[in-house]
């Protein structure tokens, strides 16, 4: 569950430093992501005629939204290769953590992906804009 490596108390969160995709590492921009909690309800759930709420809640799922700093070609395609995946929708992503610490979630990348060139480094590869990639749990 992400919530169990994500939040860990109101008091506290653990900052996320990066993700392992496949064997590339996508580094997070510092207060680079977002963390919420999120209610899936039953097929009942709705109003009545009279306005009140009826339904129940079926699970409570986390999602993280993390960007990343600027990218190098390999680290995009490793995200994009991951997008791309039509025949398995959930991957199993590593998220390390600014104290040290890894944890492995089972999750869903929901969200499009843009990718902008903004130029070359000194090394001579290319460089792509800060990316924001929403991961949902399974």
């Amino acid at each position: 569950m992400l919530s169990a490596f994500l939040y860990k108390g109101v008091e506290k969160m653990n900052r996320i430093s990066a993700l392992v995709i496949g064997n590339t590492t996508i580094p997070v921009a510092y207060k680079g992501y977002t963390y919420s909690r999120n209610k899936i309800h039953s097929k009942n759930t709705g109003r009545t005629n009279t306005g009140n709420m009826v339904g129940s809640i079926l699970a409570i799922k986390d999602k993280i939204e993390v960007t990343t700093t600027p990218l190098t070609p390999t680290q995009a395609k490793a995200i994009d290769d991951v997008f791309n995946d039509k025949d398995n929708m959930f991957q199993t992503v590593k998220a390390m953590f600014v104290d040290g610490t890894q944890k492995e979630v089972t999750a869903y990348f929901g969200e499009n992906i843009t990718y902008n060139w903004i130029g070359t480094s000194i090394s001579g590869d290319g460089l792509i804009e800060p990316v924001r990639i929403g991961i949902i749990q399974q």
